[in-house]
């Protein structure tokens, strides 16, 4: 309209509705005032005003024709002003022809400004030379620097007005860009949040659940209803403690990713998922949410089972090909001695070889079984200083018959996270090697330490023959062993053991310089006093 945009006629229509109550305003003061002062031009006021504001407020308030509505609120006003001063022509109204200018800028429209500095200056001139009475004191020429100054506050006023129109465009410009942005946002993660393929919960720091997303309701059987400004009971009161501190590490600012747990569906079925944990934040910094990304491994698990199995059967398969032809020697041996003893009469010499394989055999077997039986670890607090004691008494003796001593650095109070019977096992099976490693006379070392890292460091150090990088390469494999009568099964068994403890095992050998075997294993922190 008249090359108005709708934000300006929208503020057109404001400031009609704000003006037509200022001039009510002021005419019920100047009423008042006329009233107690002079009640002679009351009854000439009291008729023009309740016209002149009837007609501005009629428009103003109809609001169909906003432009000529502010046209017309100013020359309402500066018409209520021109009978003003014609029936009471005092300075001080006089002087309201500055202020009538004033309140056209509250427009802040150019036209509208000029429309009414050109009203004033038409006032300002017609009063000037009617009313000569009242500004004898003012000289003709001195009226020309009176018009110039209502000029040069038009001017101003319309360069004001817009300077002011530009920043307040530019300004409504980048709230509607910001505007357009946070809705693109907005919809960009809802989008996400609705579509994608993981669970998502959002949960305050109660645990009230403050939105889910529509794969969350899929996965879990839950309607959004059941679920919404309540604690969500996903979680099996078995797990509740780990839940418990994962919000913990949460609210401590720790990052949590990749948490395998367990959680149950409506129907109370159980199953394994993998969250990741992110914090939401109020613009202090502080944490006032935590949304989690909820994703069913169950296939994974499977999948890992399976690879798990297999690698098992290959494992057995190997094993089964290496019993097979560790037996097959001793076998053939008997097979030979008894079809000579059939033909011949018994010796006691035959018989004892054949004795001897058959115990060689059974060796074999016994620790085939062992590698092949199931063991569930029971997983404690264990002290690993005192466990190492407890090993290094019992292969002392060993040791001696061998004349070998046994050399120990072990620092105290040293606590890992395992199964005392199995890494004693593991323990046994190292210093024993060693020992049947090193030559006559000679000593075997044996170290426990912390380090800084968060780790205990078990070492098991020989002055044996040592060994080459193609034999490292093979140690724990089946069969391979560099002793005469060794199978290679023990070592197997022992790296299987500190694997399922998190730990990691380091062999370094030269030859004729001995053997250290290195096992690193995560220690618990030290407990508080």
């Amino acid at each position: 309209m008249n090359g108005f945009t709708d934000d300006q006629l929208i503020l057109i229509k404001k400031r009609n509705k704000l003006l037509y109550k200022l001039l009510w305003g002021f005419f019920v003061i100047d009423v008042l005032f006329d009233y107690i002062f002079d009640r002679d031009i009351v009854s000439f006021m009291l008729p023009v005003g309740f016209s002149i504001g009837g007609l501005i407020t009629f428009f103003a308030v109809w609001n169909r024709t906003p432009v000529f509505s502010m046209y017309l609120t100013v020359t309402g006003i500066f018409s209520f002003l021109f009978c003003l001063i014609s029936v009471q022509p005092v300075l001080v109204n006089y002087l309201y022809i500055w202020f009538c200018l004033l309140l056209s800028t509250i427009y802040s429209q150019y036209k509208v400004i000029i429309y009414s500095g050109a009203l004033a200056v038409a006032m300002s001139t017609y009063f000037f030379f009617t009313d000569r009475e009242l500004f004898s004191s003012v000289e003709d020429f001195d009226l020309v620097f009176i018009l110039l100054l209502l000029v040069f506050l038009t001017v101003f006023f319309v360069l004001s007005t817009q300077f002011t129109e530009n920043l307040r465009m530019r300004a409504e410009n980048r709230e509607r860009h910001t505007a357009s942005q946070l809705v693109e946002s907005k919809e960009y993660f809802h989008s996400v949040f609705s579509q994608t393929a993981d669970a998502i919960l959002v949960q305050n720091l109660k645990g009230d659940v403050l939105a889910v997303n529509r794969a969350f309701i899929e996965l879990y059987g839950w309607k959004e209803e059941e679920v919404l400004r309540k604690p969500f009971q996903h979680i099996p009161s078995t797990q509740m403690h780990m839940i418990g501190e994962v919000f913990q590490k949460m609210i401590k600012g720790e990052a949590v990713s990749g948490y395998e747990m367990v959680n149950q569906k409506k129907t109370e079925e159980l199953f394994p998922v993998s969250v990741t944990f992110s914090p939401i934040r109020n613009p202090d910094g502080t944490i006032k949410a935590i949304a989690g990304i909820y994703r069913d491994i169950t296939e994974t698990k499977r999948t890992e089972e399976l690879i798990i199995q297999s690698e098992k059967l290959s494992v057995i398969g190997q094993l089964a090909a290496g019993v097979a032809h560790e037996i097959k020697n001793p076998l053939a041996i008997l097979s030979g001695f008894v079809q000579f003893m059939q033909e011949e009469h018994i010796s006691d010499e035959y018989t004892t070889i054949m004795l001897t394989e058959i115990n060689r055999m059974n060796r074999i077997l016994e620790e085939y079984m062992q590698l092949a039986r199931v063991k569930q670890f029971t997983y404690e607090e264990v002290d690993l200083s005192g466990l190492v004691k407890e090993t290094l008494l019992l292969m002392e003796a060993f040791a001696s018959l061998s004349n070998i001593s046994i050399k120990n650095g072990i620092q105290d109070d040293c606590r890992i996270r395992g199964d005392s019977n199995s890494l004693k096992q593991v323990f046994i099976n190292l210093i024993k090697n060693a020992v049947e490693a090193s030559p006559k006379g000679s000593h075997v070392e044996v170290s426990v330490k912390r380090i800084s890292e968060g780790y205990a460091i078990i070492e098991v150090k020989d002055e044996g023959h040592g060994l080459d990088k193609d034999q490292l390469k093979k140690l724990g494999e089946p069969f391979f062993t560099t002793k005469d009568k060794g199978t290679g099964l023990g070592l197997m068994v022992s790296f299987k053991i500190i694997d399922q403890h998190n730990g990691e095992v380091t062999v370094t050998s030269e030859p004729n310089k001995g053997t250290v075997f290195s096992i690193k294993l995560p220690k618990l922190p030290k407990k508080s006093s």
